[in-house]
């Protein structure tokens, strides 16, 4: 590494202060993990033990980076923890401890957010971190997955309805929302059209689930049933403003 904190006012020196390049960061990453930069060998769990605020909580920058140690930032989850220093929104290095794997991604495009696509990478060493097989779901929906990925999501809500009152999965709308944006993410339209249309018959009352369902209906095109659901989203929530601005675009784009 190479220090440049010379050409950097004091307060920059600590944000902008080095440079290195992915295979130094490589090489420093095989000897934490080794145990060449500490005399002892429980040092790295106590480096990387999240930090608890005083109401029992972590926290962190985001939902993803939910987490804080000594000066790590965590990604704190049932599975694939993960420690990840990120840099400027262009720069990421994230290890994976209990896997053995570390990926380090860094760019000069401010705003790439490696952060948000690095455990893509990793589902490549890792095939249970892929999106297609249910990593990023919460674990309280997973067997819900499983089961329809294998029987298809004809009959989601009955599935899941009685899955549910059998205790075997807890359904949230916050976990549908997630599942259903990872489903159009994945261009499984019609399975997100599942997950979303489940969400707006066990939570009715939220604007929300309608407002994640029209996002199918107005990628497939179906701009009559997207003012439908519109018109649901502004009678639950009269202020919301999305829903104004795109009931005039559809006008718009209709007349």
């Amino acid at each position: 590494m190479t220090n440049l904190s010379a050409e950097f006012a004091p307060p920059l020196g600590t944000t902008a202060g080095m440079t290195s390049s992915a295979k130094e960061l490589a090489q420093w990453i095989i000897a934490l993990h080794t145990n060449k930069l500490f005399d002892k060998s429980d040092s790295l769990k106590k480096l990387w033990e999240p930090n608890i605020l005083v109401d029992g909580n972590a926290a962190g920058f985001n939902q993803l980076v939910n987490g804080y140690a000594l000066g790590w930032p965590l990604i704190i989850r049932a599975e694939h923890f993960a420690v990840a220093p990120l840099g400027a929104n262009r720069s990421a290095l994230v290890i994976y401890p209990q896997d053995n794997l570390s990926i380090v991604v860094l760019t000069n495009l401010s705003g790439s957010l490696p952060s948000t696509f690095i455990d893509e990478i990793a589902g490549f060493y890792i095939t249970d971190m892929k999106a297609e097989n249910g990593f990023g779901l919460p674990v309280a929906i997973k067997p819900l997955w499983a089961h329809l990925e294998k029987q298809g999501y004809a009959n989601i809500s009955n599935v899941a309805q009685e899955m549910q009152s059998q205790g075997a999965i807890k359904l949230i709308e916050v976990d549908l929302n997630t599942w259903g944006y990872q489903l159009i993410e994945r261009k499984k339209f019609d399975q997100a059209m599942g997950v979303f249309t489940l969400n707006t018959q066990l939570f009715p009352a939220s604007a929300n689930t309608y407002d994640s369902l029209v996002e199918v209906y107005w990628l497939l095109g179906d701009s009559k049933k997207a003012v439908e659901l519109y018109k649901k989203v502004l009678a639950l929530q009269p202020d919301n403003n999305n829903a104004k601005n795109q009931l005039i675009k559809i006008k718009e784009q209709s007349n």
